[in-house]
């Protein structure tokens, strides 16, 4: 026969299957359908995008990733094949991939929030559960641990995704805004990509971790929009050498060498270089 993983034997005496039982009403697909051509002879052609979400108040909030429903014109949720419901976005945060979505309705239906855990005290080597809607497949859960922490990952908008939990939890498309939860059932990340050369799973999937979301979802559920302090620039530092090579008049700081239009940096009249020079 089979047993659980050793990992498993945790004080709280949980299964793969207990947390899989409490959790998974608490799991939903995400439809979202935005409109890529509007032709006056042939009419507008929709995409569709699946993923993932998971429930977080009696509300009817739902977090999911922002690359889900992107220019989406529509979009739906639902907890089995045959129970869509429409949500409204109530925020999205490109620089973090998240999104927080509204169900319409929530007030009707019993819904089961997750509990949120805590990101920072996750160990390599932890058991994890993930639960989601894989290639559309409806509340799949795999498990595995925590395979690495402190990874990095690009967000959507070009900015990058610190803290970020590695693992060898099966995820592939359509998990994306699923939650990864821990041994006690509480959710540590939410499965935002996967590393792959093939499209499918090679047992390496990245997590934004928890703590991380906590912070955006309180601002998207405020202000509808999170601010991201930051420059807007790319830099050197200045070393002895860089000094010398360059005949720069300073011999500590940071060298400017790109301003993106429209920062921070650029509104405050900083420029980057205009000369390349190999050192």
């Amino acid at each position: 026969g089979t047993s659980e993983p050793t990992a498993f034997d945790n004080p709280t005496g949980k299964t793969i299957a207990d947390i899989y039982s409490s959790a998974r009403r608490g799991v939903v697909q995400v439809l979202a359908t935005s409109v890529v051509s509007d032709n006056p002879f042939f009419g507008s052609r929709e995409s569709q995008a699946l993923g993932s979400g998971f429930v977080i108040d009696k509300s009817g909030h739902v977090v999911t990733n922002y690359h889900v429903v992107e220019n989406a014109s529509r979009v739906e949720v639902s907890f089995s094949a045959n129970d869509e419901m429409p949500a409204t976005v109530v925020g999205t945060d490109p620089s973090t991939d998240i999104a927080v979505l509204k169900i319409r309705g929530a007030q009707n239906r019993s819904l089961t929030p997750l509990v949120l855990g805590i990101s920072r005290g996750v160990n390599v080597g932890d058991a994890v559960v993930a639960i989601g809607n894989p290639f559309g497949l409806e509340r799949t859960v795999t498990a595995g641990i925590v395979s690495a922490l402190q990874r990095e990952i690009t967000a959507p908008n070009g900015f990058a995704i610190e803290q970020v939990i590695q693992t060898d939890a099966a995820i592939n498309h359509g998990n994306s805004g699923g939650p990864l939860l821990n041994a006690d059932g509480r959710v540590i990340g939410v499965n935002a990509q996967i590393e792959t050369e093939t499209g499918g799973n090679v047992g390496i999937g990245f997590a934004i971790p928890i703590d991380t979301v906590k912070e955006v979802v309180a601002q998207l559920l405020e202000d509808g929009r999170v601010e991201h302090p930051y420059l807007g620039i790319e830099m050197a530092t200045i070393t002895d050498e860089l000094a010398d090579n360059v005949r720069l008049p300073a011999e500590s700081g940071v060298l400017i060498q790109v301003v993106r239009p429209g920062s921070p940096a650029a509104e405050a009249g900083l420029r980057g270089g205009d000369t390349q020079v190999v050192v």
